[in-house]
């Protein structure tokens, strides 16, 4: 079977990680389509090496490039890359161009999304896959499937993850004395709307008495904050690591939020973006969402030991017994097209 991925975000690495590692080791052909934005090829071809990964389409953070670089400029030669090429399947994340290039096809296209409030980007998949997968923030339909996970508990469920103290020796750094901090850039679609430097704005507020990994994504800012914060290279080596030992995770972009809570590690969401995952996670616990204004004193109450939470290989566990396994979820649907198609040479 040859499989088709296709990655635009740094996140949608690490959710196909442990499913292409096993669709590979079962013998498929998998070719893993990036878009040129920032360090994400770099990321890819270090995770996916083993697989045949070419770019198509780029992206940097003005408007003209998101509308027309990575969206109609890439549609293009993703067309005819998938016309050029023998493809059985496609999956992706939030990904309906590569959908709308395996339709033009006849190919089935299976997709991943978690944000349902991008109305006009639902729409699109909805048109161009053949099934659309969400955890279970809307209901199940024809082509619209549920799972009860969040999407990053593929790579963070304690069956593929599992926290490596080591990492912490680059930064002599020890587990819960320091707080992770991820200042998202809002010069992207997504976070276009939201004021920009929300941490920066309070750093000063922050405790001083525990030290601070701070993953800047605009890295022209960092002489705006602390200049005892640790600032991260990127890609971060290890950074769920990283993010597992910490004390506190506090994030001005979602997933990040999301996955330091699947952590099991109290984390904050200062953004302004209300979604239902966000939702979905928080009744979980270890998720809060919170305005910029009022994270100073939360993390003071957090720092000084007046709020409790549960211990974080419990809390694990607990996810563990209650939610699906993602990982293969993504392999079964895969590998249902194979049979499928046998059935049809048959």
């Amino acid at each position: 079977m040859r499989i088709i991925i296709d990655i635009n975000h740094p996140a949608h690495v690490n959710f196909f990680k442990n499913a292409v590692c096993r669709l590979f080791e079962d013998g498929h052909e998998i070719t893993i389509t990036v878009l040129e934005r920032g360090v994400l090829p770099q990321i890819v071809f270090k995770e996916f090496g083993y697989v045949k990964c070419v770019p198509i389409g780029r992206r940097s953070g003005n408007i003209f490039s998101i509308v027309f670089e990575a969206n109609l400029i890439k549609f293009f030669k993703m067309l005819a890359f998938v016309f050029k090429n023998d493809i059985n399947i496609g999956l992706g994340v939030g990904t309906f161009l590569l959908g709308a290039c395996l339709k033009f096809k006849g190919v089935p296209n299976i997709q991943f999304d978690d944000d349902i409030e991008r109305k006009e980007e639902i729409f699109l998949e909805k048109a161009t896959c053949t099934k659309l997968y969400f955890p279970p923030i809307c209901k199940a339909g024809k082509k619209i499937k549920t799972y009860n996970a969040s999407k990053e508990w593929a790579y963070l469920s304690p069956k593929y993850f599992n926290a490596n103290q080591e990492a912490l020796k680059e930064y002599n750094i020890n587990p819960r004395e320091y707080i992770f901090i991820r200042e998202v850039d809002t010069a992207t679609f997504n976070y276009r709307h939201q004021r920009p430097n929300l941490i920066e704005s309070l750093a000063k507020q922050l405790p001083s008495s525990l030290k601070v990994l701070l993953s800047l994504e605009n890295k022209s800012r960092k002489n705006y904050y602390p200049q005892e914060w640790i600032l991260l290279k990127e890609p971060i080596k290890d950074i769920h690591s990283l993010m597992y030992f910490s004390k506190l995770v506090i994030s001005s972009g979602d997933s990040i939020a999301r996955e330091g809570a699947l952590l099991g590690v109290p984390s904050i969401y200062c953004g302004f973006r209300k979604m239902a995952i966000n939702k979905f996670v928080e009744k979980k616990g270890m998720f809060y969402q919170i305005a910029p204004k009022e994270v100073p004193e939360f993390v003071k109450k957090v720092v000084q030991g007046h709020i409790n939470f549960e211990n974080q290989d419990i809390f694990r566990q607990k996810l563990f017994q209650e939610w699906d396994d993602v990982t293969k979820l993504i392999v079964k649907e895969t590998e249902e097209y194979v049979r499928i198609k046998e059935k049809q040479w048959i």
